[in-house]
């Protein structure tokens, strides 16, 4: 496993590669808009920058992450991968309906891929283990409940 230096060493460097692409992408609109042709920045620096903020544990890193996989569905760049990676994204910050959400549509697209028929299977698993600690968290409120009720009678 990466080390959290490594990690954030990494997030840095991608972070300026890709201010520095999204920069000189605004230059040449700018540019076009007087006539010169038109540039965009490069996706797969976005895609790895997201990728790298997703491992990261600030929460506010993983809402980049999500912000930027989003933008890059938006305009079709590997769409597969990148509702695999938001999928991934929402279970980090427990938001399950939308990771259950990106995983339906994935695997309508794609009804075979592995990867998220597992992710999805540990989903269902996530949400089973914590609707039975629900539950079992209400039978034990009412049991206390109940027991203060009698001790007080």
């Amino acid at each position: 496993m990466a080390n959290i230096e490594d990690i954030q060493f990494e997030i840095d460097r991608l972070k300026q590669e890709y201010e520095e692409a999204t920069f000189y992408a605004t230059v040449v609109l700018v540019s076009h808009a007087l006539g010169i042709r038109n540039y965009q920045p490069s996706v797969k620096v976005q895609y790895d920058y997201a990728c790298m903020l997703m491992c990261s544990m600030q929460s506010n890193h993983i809402n980049l992450s999500i912000e930027l996989f989003e933008e890059l569905l938006r305009i079709r760049f590997n769409s597969v991968q990148c509702m695999y990676q938001l999928a991934l994204c929402h279970m980090r910050k427990r938001e399950y309906k939308k990771a259950r959400r990106h995983l339906d549509m994935l695997l309508r697209l794609e009804p075979r891929n592995h990867a998220a028929l597992s992710l999805r299977s540990l989903l269902f698993d996530i949400l089973s283990d914590d609707a039975m600690k629900g539950s079992l968290f209400v039978v034990m409120a009412s049991l206390c409940a109940f027991a203060l009720y009698k001790s007080w009678r």
